[in-house]
Parts: C-alpha cells; sequence; structure tokens
C-alpha cells in the first residue's frame, strides 16, 4: 500500500454529497403524507359521521405507521444532502458507502491509484490501484450538474500524477 506525501494544505477538498438520490426520499415522504391524507380525509371523517368509532382503529394505526414511515424518508433525504459520498483531498479519494459510513468508508491515496476515469455517460467512476484491482462507482447519486466537476477534478489529479511520474 502506499503511504501519502506530506501535504501543505489538507484542508482542501472537494465533497460530493448524495443530494440527487435525496429527491427519492422526500418523494416516498410526500406520498406517505399524501396516503395518510386520503386515509384521515377519506375513512376518518366517514366513520366519524357514521358514528363507528370502533372500526377507526386500522386507520389510526395506519396513520402512525405512515407519519412515522413519513418522518424518516424526510430524515434520510437530510442525510444524503448533508453528509459526503465523495471527498477529493490532497491525500486522495474517500468513499462513503451508504449504509454505516463512518464504520465502513473507504481512503485510496492518491500514490495507491493508477490511474481514475468517469466514463462518457457520466455515471461510472472506475478506479485502478497499484496491485491490479479494480473499483468501480456508481456516481448516480451525485447530481448531474455537479457531476462535471468530479470529472475534471479527477482528471486534472490523474494529469497531474502523470507529469509527476516523468
Amino acid at each position: 500500500m502506499g503511504k501519502p506525501k506530506n501535504i501543505q494544505e489538507p484542508e482542501k477538498e472537494l465533497r460530493f454529497t448524495r443530494s440527487r438520490q435525496a429527491i427519492t426520499f422526500v418523494g416516498a415522504g410526500l406520498i406517505s403524507l399524501c396516503i395518510l391524507g386520503f386515509i384521515w380525509f377519506r375513512v376518518y371523517f366517514n366513520g366519524l359521521e357514521n358514528n363507528q368509532n370502533g372500526h377507526l382503529f386500522v386507520p389510526i394505526l395506519l396513520s402512525v405507521i405512515l407519519i412515522t414511515m413519513a418522518v424518516l424518508f424526510f430524515l434520510v433525504a437530510i442525510h444524503c444532502t448533508q453528509h459526503a459520498f465523495i471527498i477529493l483531498s490532497p491525500l486522495g479519494l474517500e468513499l462513503f458507502p451508504f449504509w454505516f459510513p463512518v464504520k465502513n468508508f473507504r481512503m485510496l491515496y492518491w500514490s495507491e491509484i493508477n490511474d481514475a476515469t468517469i466514463n462518457e455517460d457520466m455515471n461510472l467512476l472506475s478506479i485502478e490501484c497499484n496491485n491490479g484491482s479494480k473499483i468501480f462507482i456508481s456516481i448516480k447519486p451525485i447530481p448531474t450538474n455537479i457531476r462535471s466537476y468530479l470529472k475534471t477534478a479527477i482528471e486534472g489529479r490523474m494529469h497531474e500524477k502523470r507529469k509527476d511520474a516523468v
């Protein structure tokens, strides 16, 4: 495993979040709230009108479940927009998975990386390491308009690395 060089300004980094993925969770939360509204305005108020208070247990239980789901979806959406997915630092690439990112994150030092490229469709980052292994990372969770910045940063770093090697 390669060791990182001494970095003069280690605080410089580029962070890319899963904000595109957060849109899915916001949509799921809104759908949960819409179903909840349907239950309350259709079933609950019809039950009150007909004095069928004994039949309200199921709608109330479903409402509690849907509110809980909506809150969880919105919390996951906030988490996706606030926390990093990929960090480019002077030391290397930090990769954070969706599940347990603090525990399962992966640090790839620039000295370990032979080549890193983003395909033409701008949805896959492929990294070739010194030991012959390859890592493929889907960058679809990153917003489409931000992917070009990631591509420019990685291509610039690889160009700089090739220039240093010569």
